[in-house]
């Protein structure tokens, strides 16, 4: 079934090109998304089997797929809205480059070989420069080779990485003739748990890995690109690397960390460096935040404070880890959301400066209902899931002892709520002169499949049902 995705991934792409008319070009694309449905359904219905070798369905990768499934084809149909006006040939460009991450990513979800998530998470880079160029201006040229060159060099890191848990799969496999290499996350977690290898070029792999993927989940230090890329990508391709590049970024080091749990000396180690992460992470959203002025930079530099917690709840161990998983995955369809809805407010005002915008209320009452949900959601106020994920990390922070921890990023979370309410409710009520606007880029649809997905995550924030309970469990323990 996987073979059939990358056939008909590469027949939609001709069948995209090919076309002189607007219509078929967008109507071959949103088959594209149709059928990736459809097979995220045939996932959910074979869980546990495995495919081409490398690819395993397991319900970790399933479910970041749905969920990619399901912002891929929200952000396909708010881009043809969104590049109406622009010329065929670059919305051509873009739709290929946003169906080729939607296959890379499909790869970095499923694939059960620390090689094959490397590979495709290289492949990613090269499909989002393609989004971050779209405009052709020098800003998104400096944000495109910015990120290419930033990911490239991070990608080369985290592959100095791989080649060092090489020699722990090796160590392990010999006993006879040739060692052979198992770097699947299954053999890595068995040689780790064995005592094989050196531990300090564990330690070091760990180090290059995390450095290297985080361009990618956009944590301390390469989250800086990320963000460039999403300034500089049109909006709703800015949702969709938001959302699911992120919850890539979050899988491959997830599947890595969970390695590194079978051995206690190197649990604690990794912990440690991840509540190190975290915080810096959280530093430089709390920081950023108050000097941005552009709606996209803030969606942004808000996915660095939640990449960061993430961080924070994966160092502490126990329940931290289950609100870590929970967090991402409610943050993909929250970010998603908010950003699909600013690109509807900069189409409307004709610019994502937050100075130049105010009164939506006014000017589009549903689509202003998804911002302040959105941003109920993002700073954590009941009855917002990351308000119980947020919980249970901080608490965690406080049951393991870790004030040098929890003090400054109890701080450093205020100061970012602080910062998204200072820039965001003027958006809803400034006095603006809303004769200028063009009311015509309102999408009462799109708005409302939106609001449906926050209330959704809002519901999981006050009652979580079993099978939403059992779901994360099985993410974490699988």
């Amino acid at each position: 079934m996987l073979t059939n995705l990358l056939i008909i991934s590469l027949v939609t792409v001709l069948l995209v090109v090919l076309p002189r008319k607007r219509v078929y070009v967008q109507f071959f694309a949103q088959i594209f998304f149709l059928v990736q449905v459809a097979f995220a359904a045939w996932a959910v219905l074979n869980r546990g089997t495995t495919a081409l070798a490398y690819f395993t369905f397991d319900t970790l990768g399933v479910t970041y797929y749905v969920l990619m499934a399901l912002m891929g084809w929200i952000s396909c149909w708010q881009s043809s809205r969104y590049l109406g006006r622009e010329p065929l040939r670059e919305s051509k460009i873009y739709l290929v480059s946003l169906i080729a991450l939607n296959v890379a990513l499909t790869g970095v979800y499923f694939a059960n070989d620390i090689t094959v998530t490397w590979i495709f998470l290289e492949a990613t880079t090269l499909a989002a420069a393609g989004l971050t160029y779209h405009r052709r201006t020098m800003r998104s040229l400096e944000a495109t080779w910015k990120y290419v060159f930033v990911s490239s060099v991070g990608i080369a890191v985290a592959y100095l990485g791989v080649l060092l848990l090489g020699t722990v799969a090796s160590s392990e496999a010999a006993g006879g003739a040739e060692p052979v290499a198992d770097l699947s996350y299954a053999g890595l977690t068995q040689a780790i748990a064995a005592g094989a290898g050196n531990t300090l070029y564990v330690k070091l792999a760990f180090l290059f890995i995390l450095v290297g993927y985080s361009s990618k989940l956009e944590i301390f230090p390469f989250c800086t690109v990320g963000i460039d890329a999403n300034h500089s990508a049109p909006t709703p391709a800015s949702a969709f690397i938001s959302s699911a590049l992120v919850g890539g970024g979050f899988v491959a080091v997830f599947r890595v960390w969970k390695t590194m749990q079978g051995s206690a000396a190197l649990a604690s180690w990794t912990g440690h460096v991840l509540l190190l992460v975290g915080g810096l992470s959280l530093l430089m959203a709390a920081v950023y935040l108050g000097r941005t002025r552009n709606l996209k930079r803030l969606a942004a530099y808000s996915t660095v404070e939640n990449s960061g917690l993430m961080m924070l709840g994966l160092g502490i161990g126990g329940l931290g880890v289950w609100a870590a998983v929970l967090h991402s995955l409610a943050h993909t369809l929250i970010k998603g959301s908010f950003l699909l809805q600013i690109s509807v407010v900069g189409k409307m005002y004709g610019s994502y400066k937050a100075a130049r915008s105010g009164n939506y209320f006014r000017a589009d009452p549903l689509g202003a209902l998804v911002v302040v949900c959105c941003l109920i959601a993002l700073i954590a106020m009941p009855p917002s899931v990351l308000f119980r994920t947020e919980y249970l990390i901080l608490t965690g922070l406080l049951a393991g002892g870790l004030w040098w921890v929890l003090v400054p990023a109890a701080l450093l979370l205020v100061t970012v709520i602080y910062w998204l309410c200072v820039k965001l409710l003027p958006l809803l009520s400034r006095p603006a002169d809303l004769s200028k606007i063009d009311k015509t880029a309102r999408n009462p649809l799109l708005s409302a499949v939106l609001l449906l997905l926050v209330l959704l995550t809002f519901a999981a924030g006050i009652w979580q049902a079993p099978e939403l309970v059992g779901l994360v469990d099985t993410m974490v323990n699988g």
